[in-house]
């Protein structure tokens, strides 16, 4: 969409050109009015015009003095002259200014349109040169950012032949955190409207918006716009040779880094924190060790603490991101990646936590990676602990089914069993029956029946002897518990 002011002392006359041009060409213009040649010399110095009409007699500045004041700003709209007077004078100061058409009122409709077409075009082929030569420029900068063994006299060579000398008075490369599309569009616009000097905009090859400018003010009036959520810019020092933009571009790079201690500063310098003093810090292993030794174990409140203690933003500010990286990758290789290979599938939730946590710049600040750590060592604590209580468990009932069957002849009771595997009453005849899928009574009776089926086989055994073999000291109940499970009488089965 293009922008496109009407200039016009007559109101009437001003809203009717906005008319014709909307009718035929809708969703291509943004219009923006002005009454006289103040006005709408104000508009061009703080809206980046692409294309003006204006009439010639207005008060306080006519549009020729309009279109000659207009010469000193650094972008200059295509101009369309639009007059009630057929005046050889105007229409040569108008040629001289290099004014696209000379329209006399009333407008014929077709001129105008046949004019805007024309001027239409031309921002078009202007606008894709623009590009192309955008495009060409991000290309070359950025093959000096990636390239890993570049020489200064290779970067001073690509930088005289894009910059020409925008910027020999010295400048500072910033960065601005991408991944959104139009924030590079969304920058060029505040700089187009508030730099008075040439700012460079684009994208690098992770989609950051680079910004190399000659002075730093610029940084802070794109910093204002935070309600376009713009984000924290990080600055390089200044520099004052082209062979030192890769040197620049690291050291915002290094800051932009380092804006994930340091999330409440909207602009974060390089001088800031270039001092990183994480070789004269060691990491705190052991006490990583120690949590992963607790994960599992009933001392919660001493695993939250230990993270607060290693996790201290206060000190890890003091000491630098590479102290962050180099905790980061110990965190991971000492609590997280061991912890989570010994997962089942059952457990998704914590293996997608885990793969998020494995990069630390998914988050905005430490604060969120923290919330977001601390949550997954719990996790994964809690996990441990329920996998602990079912091992446990599976052992409980283990020996108090061997029990059982070793000893299903004697007076045997739940009361006797939970004892036996020390367990609380109620919970084990919770368990057992969630282990076996029978309650107690049922399994005891199961157990001495199929028992008593086997010895029934032998010719010398009496019922009731088998009874009390069995665990039942009256063989009228063992025969009315085997007739409930089997269908026939002990008597019956051993006949058959």
């Amino acid at each position: 969409m293009y922008k496109l002011l009407i200039v016009d002392d007559e109101r009437n006359i001003r809203l009717g050109i906005q008319a014709m041009i909307t009718r035929e060409y809708p969703h291509t213009f943004e219009f923006l009015l002005a009454n006289n040649g103040v006005s709408a010399l104000q508009i061009l110095k703080t809206e980046e015009i692409d294309m003006m009409l204006t009439d010639i007699k207005m008060p306080e500045m006519d549009g020729i003095r309009l279109v000659q004041a207009m010469q000193k700003l650094e972008h200059k709209p295509e101009v369309i002259i639009i007059s009630g007077y057929d005046d050889f004078e105007y229409a040569k100061e108008a040629i001289k200014f290099q004014v696209k058409d000379y329209l006399l009122k009333p407008i014929n409709r077709k001129e105008l349109h046949q004019t805007i077409e024309r001027v239409t075009a031309d921002l078009k082929e202007v606008h894709h040169k623009m590009n192309q030569f955008d495009e060409y420029l991000a290309n070359q900068l950025n093959y000096i950012f990636i390239h890993p063994v570049i020489k200064k006299e290779e970067i001073e060579k690509i930088c005289v032949n894009v910059l020409a000398d925008h910027y020999s008075g010295g400048y500072y490369v910033g960065l601005l955190k991408g991944k959104d599309a139009e924030k590079v569009t969304r920058v060029k616009a505040i700089v187009t409207k508030y730099a008075k000097e040439e700012v460079l905009c684009f994208a690098d090859k992770d989609g950051n918006v680079v910004i190399i400018t000659s002075t730093y003010t610029i940084f802070e009036e794109i910093s204002s716009h935070s309600h376009e959520n713009i984000g924290a810019i990080a600055v390089s020092d200044k520099q004052d040779q082209y062979n030192k933009l890769k040197i620049a571009y690291e050291q915002s790079s290094f800051a932009l880094k380092s804006h994930f201690l340091f999330s409440e500063k909207t602009i974060i310098s390089y001088s800031d924190v270039k001092h990183d003093n994480a070789a004269d810090h060691s990491l705190p292993l052991d006490k990583l060790k120690r949590i992963a030794n607790m994960i599992g174990t009933n001392r919660d409140q001493e695993i939250r603490a230990h993270l607060l203690e290693v996790l201290n933003l206060g000190e890890i500010s003091k000491r630098g991101i590479k102290y962050m990286e180099g905790l980061h990758a110990s965190i991971h290789r000492i609590i997280l990646d061991s912890a989570i290979g010994r997962l089942g599938e059952e457990a998704n939730e914590i293996v997608r936590r885990h793969d998020k946590v494995g990069n630390m710049y998914n988050y905005a600040s430490f604060i969120e990676y923290y919330y977001a750590i601390e949550e997954l060592v719990l996790l994964l604590h809690e996990y441990n602990k329920q996998l602990k209580s079912i091992y446990s468990e599976q052992k409980n009932m283990e020996r108090a089914i061997r029990y059982i069957h070793e000893n299903y002849h004697k007076d045997l009771n739940l009361a006797v069993v939970s004892n036996y595997v020390s367990l609380n009453y109620s919970y084990f005849s919770h368990m057992f029956k969630e282990y076996t899928g029978h309650n107690f009574v049922d399994y005891i009776k199961k157990v001495r029946v199929d028992q008593s089926k086997i010895l029934l086989a032998s010719p010398d055994l009496k019922i009731f002897e088998i009874s009390h073999m069995v665990g039942y000291k009256n063989p009228k109940q063992f025969t009315r518990v085997f007739r409930e499970l089997e269908g026939v009488s002990p008597k019956e089965f051993k006949g058959v």
